[in-house]
């Protein structure tokens, strides 16, 4: 039987689960007292525990062992993507991108968004559950919706970061693989299914953002948020 993994964003200070994670705890998984467990802080730490009791309300636990602490890649990706209507669209994306590590998603809304708002509590609980599926040690930070304008003049003074935007041209920009610079930290800019307008696309290139081409095929909103975040990976794997 494999050990369950839980999430504790401070467990040496608060050797407690939370509320959620001690009915999971103690209604499904059925653990009591010196069951072993493990613990994952988000940043980047792994622990051995041992429960010492299982409520629905509270489950404590004592740390036995650190047994991963790893620092953060040399390189980050921080998403930032226009939402769609359909929200499971947006949540399947985020699962994928949580599992294959990503330091951060955002959201904003710009001409031909097909959403201006968004509820972050359930994705932060998805991105939590994608961490204990993958093992990943980082997770993800997701960020509020803004507006474009807002999103463009918060990341203007990232000169020392990347700054990118898939964009549908013809001729077609130059591909992910051959814009990036190998690690740094990266802003990859998705818009809405009807895109960046012509005057978002002129104001991002003037403000030193890259365009680039994830290809010939027209991709789904999430679908070019999940491509951008796996190429990138792969570019690194190397």
């Amino acid at each position: 039987m494999s050990i369950p993994v839980f999430y504790e964003p401070n467990p040496i200070a608060s050797p407690f689960l939370s509320e959620e994670e001690s009915i999971h705890a103690h209604r499904v998984l059925r653990l009591k007292a010196g069951d072993p467990i493990f613990i994952l802080n988000g940043k980047g730490q792994k622990f051995e525990a041992k429960i010492d009791q299982s409520t629905s309300k509270k489950t404590s636990f004592h740390l036995v062992n650190e047994i991963e602490n790893s620092v953060m890649p040399a390189y980050a990706i921080h998403l930032w993507i226009a939402p769609t209507k359909q929200m499971e669209r947006m949540e399947w994306m985020v699962e994928k991108c949580a599992e294959f590590g990503i330091q951060s998603i955002g959201f904003f809304h710009s001409r031909y968004s097909e959403r201006k708002e968004i509820k972050t509590h359930r994705l932060e609980k998805i991105v939590i559950s994608a961490l204990k599926q993958s093992k990943n040690l980082f997770l993800p930070t997701i960020y509020p919706m803004v507006s474009f304008k807002e999103l463009v003049g918060q990341l203007g003074n990232k000169e020392d970061e990347q700054k990118l935007f898939a964009y549908i041209s013809n001729p077609p920009s130059s591909s992910l693989s051959k814009s990036i610079h190998l690690n740094q930290a990266y802003h990859i800019l998705i818009g809405p299914e009807g895109d960046f307008s012509s005057e978002e696309s002129e104001a991002l290139i003037s403000t030193d953002w890259t365009p680039f081409s994830l290809g010939k095929a027209i991709l789904r909103t999430e679908t070019a948020g999940l491509a951008a975040t796996h190429a990138i990976h792969l570019l690194h794997e190397n």
